[in-house]
């Protein structure tokens, strides 16, 4: 069983994970550590302590995942375009804890970010962090609504080709 205080040390540990995890399905920065942090809270006050590091890990996540569902039906947003299928692989493949080579994941994904063309970087800008549909974003750019799915989902591929170069332990998973 864990302490109070293990539950805390593993919790913040496992932040920057955690908080990506639910970012993905807020798809907000902001409320996904809003959310994190009410996790943090109700595992500490619960009566009932964590069996293991595992336990609390897979209870984050679980809980994270309904509350930012939550958020966003409570805000009339959707789940981007993620449905309930991809949402359930996605926890199902999310690494358990952060990589032992000390990848940190945010570090990854910054680096293959800086990876992008120009041009590339500008559609993940408005697509990610504005979070303008690709009709928007085909206005702006001028340009067809079919070229900027093509562009996204070239993005994408090149995203996480990087992203499995530079964390080994995704790549055995492959």
């Amino acid at each position: 069983m864990l302490t109070r205080e293990e539950t805390t040390a593993i919790l913040l540990e496992e932040r920057l994970l955690l908080v990506a995890f639910i970012g993905v399905i807020a798809r907000n920065y902001h409320l996904a550590e809003d959310i994190f942090q009410e996790l943090c809270i109700k595992a500490i006050m619960r009566e009932e302590a964590f069996e293991s590091r595992e336990h609390l890990l897979k209870w984050a996540r679980i809980s994270g995942k309904g509350r930012a569902i939550n958020a966003l039906r409570t805000a009339s947003m959707k789940c981007g375009d993620l449905d309930a299928k991809t949402l359930e692989t996605l926890a199902d493949c999310w690494p358990e804890s952060q990589s032992p080579h000390g990848n940190d994941p945010r570090e990854v994904l910054t680096h293959c970010l800086r990876e992008l063309t120009e041009h590339n970087y500008q559609i993940v800008r408005m697509r990610y962090f504005e979070g303008r549909s690709s009709h928007e974003i085909a206005e702006t750019l001028g340009r067809k609504l079919s070229a900027v799915h093509q562009a996204l989902a070239r993005i994408h591929k090149t995203l996480g080709e990087c992203i499995r170069r530079r964390t080994p332990s995704l790549e055995k998973k492959r």
